[in-house]
């Protein structure tokens, strides 16, 4: 679950402040436009409570602020105001290397989510001892890398866990992001981060990969948050829809609600709230 609200008093909200995993106040970030007249607010002083292992979509139009909000998790870009904290602590001026060992990121795009020359093997031995925060040169332990990529892999039904010694480009798409989705699991971080990481996938594979991503992060307990602009995705595999919009938050959907509303109540009340339409693209994704 998560509550959403504009007061830093967390208990106005019913909020009991140990079930946060994420916690944002005041977030804000801005960009400068073209010749430095125009300034975009991509988030406008959002607070927001991300429960602990709980599952949240992030859905809306383009330039709603999603992407920027998973950047800012990750801490590719900073915040120009306002705080973040992970497991209760101040992580906002954190650049993303220092959190790598908390959060794993899964990319829209196969390629960018697996290093193509070296074999699937190698991939989990990186993943692994970016969990363990262990870069320097060492030998990594073959067999317990090989064991648990197999455990992971093998829950895709792809067969890619009797190829560990191939390398990751000769996978397909598909297979790329079993992989990705696999790497995160074994280092069992705080906090996953999906950004669409099934869109790009022919609809049978994204089935597969959206079905059993799900079932990685419920069996582990890991915090989720995901950028999709599929609305049946976002309804099916979460526990709580936020839809953004100019860099705020404007719906706000978790249990009986969102299980009940269909694509058309859900478009209008988009349309009512903002006064403009879903764009076409996450209609024609239902």
């Amino acid at each position: 679950m998560i509550v959403l609200h504009h007061s830093s008093d967390s208990s106005a909200a019913g909020m009991h402040p140990s079930l946060s995993a994420v916690r944002l106040r005041g977030a804000t970030k801005r960009f400068v436009g073209l010749g430095k007249k125009e300034v975009l607010t991509a988030l406008d002083s959002i607070d927001l409570d991300v429960e602990e292992s709980s599952c949240v979509a992030l859905i809306g139009s383009n330039g709603a602020g999603k992407s920027t909000l998973l950047s800012i998790l990750m801490g590719t870009l900073l915040l120009d105001e306002g705080v973040l904290q992970l497991d209760h602590q101040d992580v906002g001026e954190q650049p993303s290397w220092k959190r790598a060992d908390k959060i794993a990121l899964v990319r829209q795009n196969p390629e960018h989510n697996v290093l193509s020359a070296l074999s699937i093997e190698e991939n989990f031995a990186l993943a692994i001892m970016g969990r363990e925060r262990a870069f320097g040169l060492r030998r990594y332990d073959r067999d317990a890398v090989r064991h648990a990529a197999t455990q992971a892999l093998a829950k895709f039904g792809m067969g890619i866990e009797s190829r560990l010694s191939e390398a990751a480009g000769t996978l397909s798409g598909g297979q790329r992001q079993a992989v990705a989705v696999a790497m995160a699991a074994v280092r069992n971080p705080r906090l996953l981060l999906l950004d669409e990481h099934v869109s790009a996938l022919d609809p049978k594979r994204a089935k597969v990969v959206a079905e059993v991503t799900e079932d990685i992060v419920r069996a582990q307990s890991i915090t989720t948050v995901m950028v999709t602009h599929d609305l049946s995705h976002a309804l099916k595999h979460s526990d709580r829809v936020l839809m953004m919009h100019r860099g705020r938050i404007v719906m706000d959907l978790s249990g009986d609600e969102k299980n009940a509303i269909g694509f058309t109540e859900l478009a209008s009340r988009f349309e009512h709230l903002v006064g403009e339409a879903l764009p076409d693209r996450t209609l024609l994704a239902v």
